[in-house]
């Protein structure tokens, strides 16, 4: 069945607030956490919000989109979608309990090493909710799908502060709440969307291994570039530098969800367009909306981010630079969503095993002498460079592949005015008066392009 207008929009509002979610939860309860506890629990626990926050990006891919692609299946498509929910809830969940337990048995700070342990498992049921999460946006129940996102992010985190008020200001009672919340959520998740048993449908576990499994090394290298920089100023800096380098990172992670969660319709718009072989005309309209998006998204970021930082963290000025760079990543990050979905949507992804390891082997070079800086913005600016170098690789694998042609003079132009309003607002001060003139002109264009845009919608 054919998606009309009112519906996409529907479904692209409903993922919206999926998004919104998913960014505000860490976002809510950071002022009050970050002043509960110290520096060094504060850093342990930033670190594994960040690795759960990136998992919810990294895990979108592989074998859940490999669900998606087998729903609309014309032959039993929704069985063999579910047999491989199924495969991938168990697979994930004992690989996550697997790492958790060898790293807290190596682990010679077990102080240190009992937050991140959790984290990992928190992953694992994040897994089982982004599995969940792929049959729900399949079979069109976006509401049930932010029911999820709610649970994994804003119910999560608000467990995590109950835990900590509660029992104790350290980073493991906030994990250890944490992921008890994170189970709840993938068990009404598994009650959403029952799986059924792997070998079920074995033909079909096969098949998404053999499409999804060139997406693992992919992965990996994902996880590299989106929290690679954070373990770097770790490494070089301490948990403390790590800390406020943390603070920042929801002005990138922000782009990041609301760009997945709107993802979310894109995927299955594209997935049901190649069915119908209407691939190339549904590319072009989604990498236009992409566009459009990516952009807005990361002017209204970059130009809140000295408001933004005086309320999450209080004055920090190298900090309050990296907030205004990061969101330089969004429009190199939606030319990535839209080109590898459309690789897979034709089966092409052979090219993910050595293309995002490439750029996340030149992101480590380019991040390594930065990283020692205490001038976070150059890291920054290193992390949104290397997404616009992935966002152009992979729409150039797609072209070749002849899976869509996206409209490269629009990126371009996005990129440019991204670049521009960027560099203007590092030449201003972080103090709160230049915020909140910022801030003000960010809000005045977004109601100036949404009024333009209903006006234009209006019946004559």
């Amino acid at each position: 069945m054919s998606e009309t207008a009112p519906d996409r929009r529907r479904q692209s509002l409903y993922y919206l607030i999926g998004a919104a979610l998913q960014g505000t939860g860490a976002i809510l309860v950071q002022p009050f956490s970050i002043r509960i506890l110290d520096a060094t629990e504060w850093g342990r626990v930033s670190v594994a919000i960040v690795l759960l926050q990136i998992g919810q990006v990294i895990l979108s891919a592989g074998l859940p989109l490999t669900i998606s692609k087998a729903y609309f299946d014309p032959h039993g498509g929704e069985g063999k979608a579910r047999a491989i929910h199924g495969f991938n809830v168990s697979l994930g969940m004992a690989l996550a309990l697997v790492v958790a337990a060898v790293y807290l048995a190596a682990a010679p700070d077990r102080a240190g090493a009992v937050p991140l342990a959790l984290a990992v498992v928190a992953t694992g049921l994040l897994n089982g909710v982004v599995s969940s999460q792929a049959i729900l946006r399949s079979r069109g129940s976006a509401l049930s799908f932010v029911l999820l996102s709610g649970g994994a992010s804003l119910g999560a985190h608000g467990a995590g502060l109950a835990g900590i008020l509660l029992f104790g200001p350290t980073a493991g009672t906030y994990l250890a709440a944490f992921a008890a919340a994170m189970l709840v959520t993938a068990a009404v998740g598994l009650r959403l969307a029952s799986p059924r048993l792997p070998w079920s449908d074995p033909g079909s576990v096969k098949g998404a291994l053999r499409l999804g499994l060139p997406i693992l090394p992919h992965s990996i290298a994902i996880m590299v570039l989106l929290q690679g920089d954070l373990f770097l100023v770790q490494l070089f800096q301490g948990s403390e530098a790590a800390g406020r380098y943390a603070a920042a990172a929801v002005f990138a992670l922000g782009p990041f969800a609301i760009l997945s969660g709107l993802n979310n319709a894109w995927t299955t718009q594209i997935f049901r367009s190649a069915a119908a072989s209407r691939l190339h005309e549904e590319v072009l309209r989604v990498s236009r909306e992409a566009a459009l998006t990516a952009v807005g998204v990361g002017l209204l970021a970059t130009l809140s981010a000295t408001i933004g930082m005086l309320v999450l963290k209080g004055p920090d000025h190298e900090v309050a630079q990296l907030a205004k760079v990061l969101p330089g990543v969004a429009v190199g990050y939606a030319m990535y969503l839209v080109a590898t979905t459309s690789l897979l949507a034709v089966g092409r992804t052979l090219a993910l095993v050595w293309a995002t390891p490439a750029v996340a082997l030149v992101a480590v070079l380019l991040a390594w002498l930065p990283a020692h800086s205490e001038h976070f913005w150059q890291l920054g600016s290193v992390r949104a460079a290397v997404f616009v170098l992935l966002g152009a690789l992979y729409t150039a694998l797609a072209v070749r592949a002849g899976a869509g042609r996206p409209p490269l003079r629009l990126f371009a132009g996005a990129l440019g005015a991204s670049a521009a309003v960027i560099a203007v607002n590092l030449a201003l001060p972080t103090s709160l008066a230049a915020g909140s003139a910022t801030l003000a002109v960010g809000l005045g264009a977004v109601a100036a392009v949404a009024f333009l845009w209903l006006r234009r919608r209006r019946p004559a």
